[in-house]
């Protein structure tokens, strides 16, 4: 197969040559998640993006969308709490999923995130992270405080046992 490649520039009237080293250009990769093909129309294995006010743009609205996931998942976590037994796994859970989010967002958005976006997109990320400590340790205490009862109910069950005796 032929490896053709291609550089699109959107421009009126422009009738210059121009002449890029587009694989020592660095910029946003952008490659398509699965590869599909359709009948008639022009296959792309990958994009780079190298206009910078285009790849915050994109590396945004990428981040925006995995933590609107992240926030559904949280919201499901939170409305699903009433059963005890696997409500610390959920918690936990989301507390990997909210530890991935922020490496991903550092090793591959950071550099092209502004500084403030990826601020705010980390308080956000922490705020979340002590929610779910918090609803982790409470949970943990009232177990504790569960078993400490049941404990002190048995100690009172046989105290009574063995003065009948």
């Amino acid at each position: 197969m032929i490896d053709k490649r291609y550089f699109v520039v959107k421009g009126k009237n422009d009738s210059s040559i121009t002449y890029f080293e587009y694989d020592k250009m660095e910029g946003y990769d952008l490659s398509p998640k699965k590869n599909i093909k359709i009948k008639d129309a022009i296959n792309v294995n990958k994009v780079v993006i190298i206009n910078p006010s285009l790849m915050q743009k994109v590396a945004s609205k990428k981040m925006n969308l995995k933590f609107k996931k992240l926030l559904e998942f949280m919201t499901v976590i939170f409305d699903n709490d009433d059963d005890d037994s696997t409500s610390s796994d959920a918690y936990r859970e989301g507390l990997n999923e909210i530890s991935k989010l922020r490496l991903e967002a550092k090793v591959k958005y950071q550099q092209y995130m502004e500084e403030e976006e990826y601020k705010t997109l980390e308080k956000k990320l922490d705020i979340l992270e002590q929610e779910l400590k918090s609803r982790i340790y409470y949970l943990e205490q009232y177990y504790y405080q569960r078993q400490m009862e049941a404990q002190y109910e048995n100690q009172e069950e046989n105290s009574i046992g063995r003065r009948s005796r």
